[in-house]
């Protein structure tokens, strides 16, 4: 086995530029050595891996290094393009320090107290329009898995529902929360209170919310919380929801928390996966892009060694950049020939997977995804007590801006082509994937005895440590 050099890594820097970050550095001229080493070992195969740009520098540079004897293994070169956003640490930080603020503390049981109310007696277990206290309240707020017992009863009591009812009771609640808030000496007082300070409130909302750039005013702020309460027992009611804690903590978020929570890093990490397939002028600089430089000199490699084998593995985002250079080398005809593409849990849109790879087959010869059941994706516990669900329902839930409960590729709940997930795409993709004979979803945990087709990770970053993924990986590659 040879040893870990800049022949194995392509380092993206700031903007999907060559610009140099951090400790790793890559220049056009290191991506020459590649393709120059390459012909004098006379190699066959290339597997490009991307892992999510969720981590930072030095974990990007941990995860090339392991993937490298993965892809040895199956007689290939491995390359791992590295890309820093360490979202899942800022993700992390600020959850946890908005979770320790008084005032989302007390916001989150106004809201439980309403919820538990309007989804009826199946979970106040009282009767009709009476919510549980605020003692069962804490009980189940102080659990790993909090309000998990009710799940059931709660998509009972939705099925009472309706859109007239629920506009109704927003006004209702407007009314409750009114009255409550102006009993509680903290908002009366909030001006001198620990309560309003240190919140990590958006900057809107804190506007919005001031009476005459003073004190909060009872009012807003009822109406705000209504408007959340409203959302959570909407999604419930079309089926869109996460469960009831982490549908809350979302809504939460977006209502009073988003503006500088997190949200800015995904989308940035976004566009470096976009920025590093932007094209390029004659001269290149440190301002050009090496996906760009890399795809070209591919090309003009493949041109002159037919029958040179390349596939593509993408865990997480790096599944946006697979797809995201997709789409840009189509638009410059440079899209190479490619044998496989794997990816690994992906963050990518169900839309974006169907737009770049699902409806476009003659890009590549074959393509396989591994990911968890939903059962593990439920399980696995972004921040534990704080965000009880996934990274991949977290993006869904809160950092994709547009539409709230976002189709994402590797989340098995959108598989199912039927009510609430019957958009034309998603119909498509949930029959392609898993088309008989195909073998394009591996759900883990397995129980297949076909190699190339084992995973066991149970949490969304497992999935390029976990021995029988890359066991399977080696497998596909070797083929």
């Amino acid at each position: 086995m040879t040893e870990f050099t800049k022949l194995n890594y392509i380092n993206i820097g700031p903007g999907g530029t060559f610009r140099p970050s951090g400790n790793l550095q890559t220049s056009a001229a290191d991506i020459d050595a590649i393709f120059k080493y390459l012909e004098q070992s006379n190699t066959k195969k290339l597997a490009v891996h991307f892992h999510g740009g969720l981590v930072k520098e030095e974990s990007g540079e941990g995860i090339a290094r392991n993937m490298k004897p993965v892809y040895e293994a199956g007689g290939a070169h491995s390359l791992t393009f590295i890309w820093e956003t360490g979202l899942v640490e800022t993700i992390t930080r600020n959850l946890t320090d908005i979770h320790n603020t008084k005032l989302f503390q007390k916001l989150i049981r106004y809201v439980f107290k309403q919820l538990t109310k309007r989804l009826g007696a199946d979970i106040s277990g009282r009767g009709p329009s009476e919510s549980m206290t605020m003692a069962e309240i804490e009980t189940e707020l102080s659990k790993i898995d909090k309000f998990e017992v009710f799940e059931s009863r709660a998509r009972s009591g939705a099925q009472s529902l309706d859109e007239a009812s629920l506009e109704q009771a927003k006004d209702e609640m407007t009314l409750e929360y009114q009255m409550e808030l102006q009993a509680d000496q903290d908002f009366l007082d909030s001006e001198e209170k620990l309560l309003f300070q240190e919140t990590y409130l958006k900057s809107q909302i804190e506007a919005d919310l001031r009476e005459d750039g003073r004190g909060f005013e009872i009012i807003k702020v009822a109406r705000t919380l209504a408007r959340v309460t409203y959302r959570v027992l909407k999604r419930y009611w079309k089926g869109r929801d996460h469960g009831l804690y982490p549908t809350t903590v979302e809504e939460l978020l977006r209502e009073f928390y988003l503006d500088d929570f997190g949200a800015w890093v995904w989308d940035g990490m976004k566009t470096i996966a976009k920025k590093m397939w932007y094209p390029n002028s004659e001269n290149i600089d440190q301002y050009s892009h090496p996906g760009t430089y890399f795809l070209e000199k591919l090309g003009t490699f493949q041109s002159e060694n037919p029958g040179f084998i390349v596939d593509f593995v993408g865990h997480s985002a790096g599944a946006i950049a697979i797809c995201q250079m997709l789409k840009s080398a189509n638009l410059a005809g440079t899209i190479p020939e490619i044998r496989n593409i794997v990816f690994l849990a992906p963050a990518c849109t169900s839309q974006l997977m169907h737009n770049e790879i699902v409806s476009k087959e003659e890009r590549y010869e074959s393509f396989r995804m591994f990911t968890m059941q939903d059962k593990y994706e439920k399980e696995d516990r972004l921040v534990p007590f704080i965000y009880t669900r996934s990274l991949l329902y977290f993006i869904s839930g809160v950092l994709e801006p547009n539409e709230v409960d976002t189709p994402i590729a590797g989340m098995e709940r959108f598989w199912t082509g039927e009510k609430p997930f019957e958009d034309d795409y998603l119909v498509s993709s949930a029959a392609w994937l898993k088309s008989s004979g195909k073998n394009r979803n591996v759900l883990s945990v397995t129980e297949s005895t076909i190699s190339g087709m084992k995973s066991e990770s149970v949490t969304h970053g497992g999935f390029d440590n976990d021995e029988k993924t890359l066991s399977s990986l080696t497998y596909i590659i070797s083929q």
